[in-house]
């Protein structure tokens, strides 16, 4: 009886550390897919912080285009202010030297004007400022500003007859239209 005592202790330690064997397996399996249903979640926050990360940066290089592209606009155009507030000058200096017939003495001031104004007008033109062409032209609403019609059949309708007040462009912005009249 010792042998089959033996034998019985021996079987029933043997279950006993298969039983065990395999709930440790059982453990392990589950320890397992708990570790690959940590790593999903955590890969699903990766993913979702890389593409959080990717919307800042595409939206910071957005807003670093926008940047320049204003930086650049705001340098091109940083003289209009100035521009804007010198062009009446210009039109008073081109209406003193449109007298006609002066005596002699308004005639040597005229000279200096016609200089001071060349003067202005070369300053403009290195600033990037263009006459608006108007006589002749078809009236144009971009750049030209129509206060008269009239019946002129020495032009087509929709020509401008005259130019009223010069019209002027700093680069390709217009900053004050032509007045002009035109043709019906």
């Amino acid at each position: 009886m010792n042998k089959l005592a033996e034998e019985n202790k021996v079987e029933e330690e043997v279950t006993e550390e298969v039983e065990e064997n395999k709930e440790a397996e059982a453990e392990v399996v589950e320890e397992k897919e708990n570790q690959e249903d940590q790593i999903k979640i955590l890969q699903d926050e990766v993913d979702k912080w890389k593409n959080d990360y990717y919307k800042v940066f595409a939206d910071m290089e957005n807003i670093k285009r926008r940047m320049q592209n204003e930086h650049a606009n705001n340098l091109k155009f940083m003289m209009q202010g100035f521009i804007e507030q010198m062009l009446p000058i210009v039109d008073n200096f081109e209406r003193s030297l449109a007298i006609e017939n002066p005596s002699d003495e308004v005639a040597n001031f005229l000279k200096g004007y016609e200089m001071i104004y060349k003067q202005i007008m070369t300053l403009l033109e290195n600033q990037g400022v263009k006459v608006i062409e108007a006589e002749g032209k078809e009236f144009d609403p971009n750049f030209h500003q129509a206060v008269m019609t009239v019946s002129d059949e020495n032009f087509k309708p929709g020509m401008v007859v005259e130019e009223l007040q010069k019209g002027y462009m700093l680069k390709d912005r217009v900053i004050r239209a032509s007045l002009v009249k035109v043709s019906e």
